[in-house]
């Protein structure tokens, strides 16, 4: 299993953007995807 994190202290820096987008290409290239968001 590999683990990719998105980190930032700042709020509102896009981090939930980005990964919702990355999450989609990766997924759509065959990829299983869980997204955890702890904000």
């Amino acid at each position: 299993m590999k683990v990719i994190s998105f980190l930032n202290p700042k709020g509102g820096s896009g981090k939930t953007t980005a990964v919702i987008n990355i999450a989609t290409a990766l997924s759509r290239s065959g990829y299983n995807i869980a997204v955890v968001d702890t904000d």
